[in-house]
Formats: C-alpha cells, structure tokens, sequence
C-alpha cells in the first residue's frame, strides 16, 4: 500500500505511479476523477481535430464487461482514501453512465446527493446530431456533514445566475504540448473546487492522467494527491505544469498559489 509522505511530491502536489487500488490513508476531503470511458478509446481517433502525433501512448483504457466491477472498485478507493465528511464528484460520458449511477446507489459508503451537468461544444465531426456534448458528473457524499459555497469566483457564477448544475464550459487546447487522450479543462475543475472545497482542503484522483485536478487545486491553494498507472500520463502533467507556471488560470481575478516551485 502506498504511503502518500512517502511519495515523490511537488510542493501540495503529489504525483505517484500506481495502481488506484494501492492508494491508502490519503485522508482526502473531496475525490474528484474522470475514469475510463469503456468504449476502446484511444484519444486518436479523427474526430477529435487534434495532431494525434502529440497524443501520447500508454492510455489505460477499461474493458466493456469489467466496468460496472472497475466502478465499484473505483467507489472503494475513493470511500477509503477520503476522510469521514469527505465527498467524491466522478465524471461520466453518456454510454456508462447508467452503470455508474445504479453502482453508486447500491454502494455502502457513499450516498448520491444529485448531479451535475458540464455541456461543451463538440462541433468539427458533428454533421448529422447535436454539436455537443454533456458530462454527467455525479455527486457522492458520506454524511450530512459536507461542505458547499453556492458561489464561486468564475464566469460560470459571476455571469448570469449564479449556482446552476449545468457547467457550459468550453474545452481549451494547449498547443504545440504533448496531449493526454483525455483531460479535464481548468476551469471545470476551478469551478467544482470553489463550490464544494476551501483553500488548503486535500484533493484526491487516482485516476489523474494529466494531471488537471491537481494542477487546478494547487493553483487555488488546494493541496492534491494524484495517481495513474501510465508514465506518459505523468510526463503531460509535468509539461503542463512548466508551461502554465503562475498562470494556471490566467483569466481569472482571484489569488491563488504559484506552481512555480513544484
């Protein structure tokens, strides 16, 4: 089992290569993780408008008649690696996501409190549906005693209504950067860290590919322990963290903490 004082870290964020099940005493406030999709994803395929010569290997993809057992281990990992008020937000495409929702029903930790909904436009292959696509992000909690603002500092409040459950947020592009066939946009996970943590709560994905959701809380003084099983997922994250530096959410007017250091 790994022990997370032990692990490689970066300042608040720790990086380690390794299995979601070898994860133990993280003590976590909040999991936030995007798993596998199940579909024999690759992030190659043409309809992603990406360079796939900058889309590196070694994604860990789950197989179809293992997901409803992987989500369960999944809900597992996340119940014994979060503290006992600690909450879990898992992200989900369409084609699963019914699997999820009975799992997280069915599971004796964790109780779901509602939904959230992330929309983004998904235009350049889209001739003959809707150019777009919807997220469902599932909200899981242990007990009655869980933290949430119904504010946060990003347009998604601060234009419009504020506290609504649908996230309209478009995917930003890093170019010219090695790319992780899947990663979550920094504000998403801004967003999700305002509402549902407070600065120097402990964030927890052990399915962190690029890195995002950690990146996302050190840059608002979170600290965030992070995992996967690939070694190119890790390079992304240290490329990504090079690149954006101070600037992690560089159109955004709140304070946060320099990932300069890491």
């Amino acid at each position: 089992m790994s022990d997370v004082s032990s692990a490689k870290s970066r300042g608040d964020l720790v990086y380690e290569l390794q299995d979601m099940e070898e994860w133990s005493d993280v003590d976590a406030d909040i999991a936030i993780t995007d798993p596998p999709f199940g579909l024999e994803f690759d992030g190659k395929a043409g309809n992603y408008n990406r360079d796939v010569s900058r889309v590196v290997d070694g994604y860990v993809e789950w197989e179809t008649n293992e997901y409803s057992d992987k989500i369960n281990q999944l809900l597992d990992v996340l119940a014994r690696n979060t503290n006992a008020n600690g909450q879990a937000i898992v992200f989900s495409g369409k084609d699963n996501s019914h699997l999820l929702h009975q799992m997280v029903l069915d599971h004796d930790t964790w109780r779901l409190e509602g939904k959230l909904y992330w929309a983004y436009n998904f235009a350049p292959y889209c001739k003959k549906r809707p150019a777009h696509n919807v997220y469902e992000l599932f909200w899981m909690v242990k007990g009655d005693d869980w933290f949430y603002s119904n504010e946060c500092s990003f347009d998604h409040c601060q234009e419009g209504e504020a506290n609504l459950s649908v996230l309209d947020i478009k995917r930003n592009y890093l170019k010219e950067m090695p790319k992780y066939p899947t990663r979550l946009p920094l504000e998403v996970v801004g967003v999700l860290l305002e509402h549902f943590t407070e600065p120097g709560d402990k964030v927890f994905d052990p399915l962190a590919g690029s890195g995002s959701v950690g990146i996302g809380a050190a840059g608002l003084g979170r600290e965030a322990v992070l995992g996967d099983l690939n070694e190119n997922a890790k390079q992304v994250f240290e490329t990504t963290v090079e690149e954006l530096e101070n600037n992690v959410f560089p159109d955004h007017n709140t304070s946060h903490a320099s990932l300069s250091e890491f």
